[in-house]
């Protein structure tokens, strides 16, 4: 156990030396700066502890990892642990791990669901269920709870509407992390067919798809629309309602799309300024991804081009899975939680117990809850999270804890469906976190970054730094966007932008996928873009090649 000291204060007036101890748990863990780039408040911390979600969902699809999640010196790591493995174990040999998995019952379990799986076509049934069935179940579950007027309810009603906010958010993560590991697997079995069969690279992979992640620029394209509305128009209040009810981080005090209008009605400027057209990316999208399955065609003859074809229609249905489940799954269940404990805070501060309304997410939700009824001030306690929360800020965590394990064994002594699971993750995780690449730390000033080709295409501008959403009123036109990682809900920035970069992610990362979608060049994975540029340096963004050019 490591332990550091802060500056904790027990008052407005009077600070004291308080312990902060740093546990760590045993074996090795990665600080998870694509979901959580900052340290999460008490209040997120209590509502959204999604380890056993995650976990449910890995057992469910037969994967032989057991993901483990925990907040080290206020900031959030993932373990992705071999099922039956000790923490910190050695990785094995690969002849030596059929023999593992034999002696380990929690992973013959495993093993006989990943057949299962396999199978009977569960990956694409689950996928299947999603589009004919839960998007819209969940699109109208949250036009239910949008529709409530929390600010007139009594307290009691209030908290019942609490739990309805948060039964849906628990829901929505369930299902997030159940249909995002279909998408995994049906993404991890189209890249190795193009791997084996055609020796093809994430970036042809890629093209296969361009264009079918059509929740990536819905929002985008349905502002275009109102070129020519004013701010107070019908239409404009309209679209708030639909598409503000939206998070933009996974920190539940961070402001909604919603709470930010100046920010979107300055977009939409941008956009006419940029003279951007929906229907001509989605044109040259199509083109691209018709040019790119016909090269396939072309290369592949008899079982060969059947075991394509039957990858690629999976990967057809699930690809747009991702950016869809997460609009509907996270970042409306997030907003509407948001706006129900706002509601919460405001009563506490006009009965003198916090002294604004946001200080409630420096509480647990039980902590407000139990406020509403006993009256008494919870200042005191605040002002103690307040400064642990500004101590994990100013004491990040190291990228990792404990010893690397290594790469993973090889799955060659493995029986083929049990094979073909376990290396699909293996790709998918690589494309989805890239976690060497994005944990990477600054040796030495560098005019030039080297990161992963996440959307192909060369763009020359202006650094825009972007911290948080709290910075969007920065970003402009034409301006390089550089930040940890982004959200779908960033979506609307991207038609204006000229360029992308990104510290986090991989080619079917958040920010990758959405840059694609709109034709805007982007380099993800660059490990510390956003310690090193600064706003208004000018960059060359070669986003099919993945490396960013500094000017001096």
């Amino acid at each position: 156990m490591d332990r550091e000291w802060g500056m904790i204060g027990t008052s407005a007036e009077e600070l004291e030396h308080v312990p902060i101890e740093v546990r760590v748990p045993p074996g090795f863990w990665r600080r998870d700066d694509t979901h959580m780039p900052l340290p999460v408040t008490p209040m997120t911390d209590s509502v959204f502890d999604n380890a056993d979600m995650f976990a449910a969902a890995c057992t469910d699809f037969g994967l032989l990892v057991e993901p483990r999640i925990a907040g080290i010196g206020g900031w959030r790591y993932i373990q992705m642990a071999p099922v039956g493995a000790k923490p910190g174990a050695a990785t094995p040999p690969g002849w030596l791990l059929p023999l593992l998995l034999r002696l380990s019952p929690e992973a013959r379990t495993r093993v006989r669901r990943c057949r299962l799986v396999a199978r009977t076509g569960y990956v694409e049934r689950v996928v299947d269920t999603w589009h004919a069935e839960q998007r819209d179940l969940f699109e109208r579950r949250i036009a239910v709870v949008r529709a409530a007027d929390s600010g007139s309810m009594p307290d009691p009603q209030l908290i019942a509407h609490v739990a309805d906010a948060l039964t849906l958010a628990e829901d929505g993560l369930r299902t997030h992390f159940r249909v995002n590991v279909a998408h995994w697997l049906a993404m991890g079995e189209l890249s190795a067919v193009c791997r084996d069969l055609l020796g093809w690279g994430q970036p042809e992979v890629t093209s296969l798809l361009a264009g079918l992640s059509a929740r990536s620029s819905e929002p985008a394209r349905r502002l275009s629309a109102l070129a020519g509305k004013s701010p107070d128009s019908p239409e404009f209040q309209q679209y708030l309602r639909v598409y503000g009810c939206r998070s933009l981080t996974l920190e539940m005090a961070d402001p909604t799309v919603g709470e930010l209008p100046a920010v979107l009605w300055a977009q939409l400027r941008d956009q006419v300024r940029a003279g951007y057209d929906p229907a001509t990316d989605e044109a040259a999208l199509a083109d691209r991804r018709a040019e790119a399955a016909a090269q396939a065609r072309k290369a592949l003859k008899g079982q060969k081009l059947a075991r394509f074809e039957r990858a690629l229609a999976l990967a057809v249905k699930a690809y747009p899975v991702r950016e869809d489940n997460v609009f509907f799954t996270g970042d409306a269940p997030i907003a509407l939680m948001r706006y129900a404990v706002l509601e919460v805070g405001e009563r506490l501060q006009m009965r003198g117990q916090l002294d604004e309304g946001d200080d409630v997410f420096f509480l647990s939700l039980a902590e407000a809850l139990d406020a509403l009824g006993d009256h008494e001030g919870r200042q005191t306690l605040v002002t103690l999270r307040k400064a642990e929360h500004e101590w994990a800020l100013a004491n990040p965590g190291p990228p990792t804890y404990g010893r690397d394990p290594g790469p993973p064994p090889s799955t060659r002594w493995l029986r083929s469906a049990v094979r073909a699971s376990v290396d699909a993750m293996h790709l998918v995780a690589e494309q989805v976190l890239a976690a060497d690449l994005s944990n990477r730390t600054p040796t030495a000033p560098a005019t030039t970054l080297t990161g992963i080709a996440g959307s192909p295409g060369r763009y020359r501008g202006p650094v825009r730094v972007i911290a948080s959403e709290r910075e969007f009123d920065k970003l402009h036109a034409g301006d390089v966007l550089v930040c940890a990682a982004t959200r779908p809900s960033w979506s609307v920035l991207f038609p204006s932008v000229g360029a992308i970069v990104t510290d986090a992610g991989g080619t079917l990362s958040h920010p990758a996928i959405i840059a694609r979608e709109h034709r805007v060049p982007a380099v993800v994975a660059t490990g510390y873009a956003t310690q090193i540029l600064r706003d208004g340096q000018v960059v060359t963004v070669d986003g099919t090649r993945g490396v960013v050019e500094v000017e001096a």
